[in-house]
Formats: C-alpha cells, sequence, structure tokens
C-alpha cells in the first residue's frame, strides 16, 4: 500500500479534481476526503449547533482556547479537594 497526502477541489459539478504525482502508477485507488473548511454540514451538525449550550464561551474574553479550557475543568473535577472523585 502507498499513501500520498493531496490536496484537491470538488468542482460545482460534484466532481474531485486532484493532480496526481507521476510516482503513483494508474490502478484503482482508495480516496478519503477530509473537508478544509470549518463549515459545519449535515443534519447531526446542525442538531449540534441548535444546543442551547453551544457556543456558552463564545463572547468570554478570558477562554482563548475553549478546547484546553473544557479539558481544565475536567482535570479540576477529577482532582477535587472534597474527595468526591469521580471515575
Amino acid at each position: 500500500m502507498y499513501a500520498a497526502k493531496l490536496n484537491g477541489q470538488i468542482t460545482r459539478d460534484r466532481r474531485l479534481v486532484v493532480a496526481v504525482p507521476r510516482e503513483i502508477a494508474p490502478g484503482a485507488v482508495q480516496v478519503i476526503l477530509l473537508r478544509l473548511s470549518s463549515k459545519p454540514i449535515g443534519r447531526r451538525a446542525r442538531r449540534v449547533r441548535a444546543h442551547p449550550a453551544f457556543g456558552v464561551w463564545a463572547k468570554r474574553q478570558d477562554i482563548t482556547d475553549s478546547a484546553q479550557f473544557a479539558a481544565d475543568l475536567r482535570t479540576r473535577l477529577e482532582t477535587r479537594a472534597d474527595g468526591n472523585r469521580r471515575d
């Protein structure tokens, strides 16, 4: 198996355009698409965005990295000094 990371474009008529390097021989391939934009797609993404808690930290000036902030909250919860650690 040979793996290569290639950049491409999806055209308006739903075709994938990719420049394939010469070292990749003709034949069958398997393609995994990773969309680069952060624009949510699909029903599940719309459901998540509709949740009342979505964006609750958006206007907080003291939170620059929400993922790190959430991880820190979890760590503080797991190491509480009151002895009520949740496992």
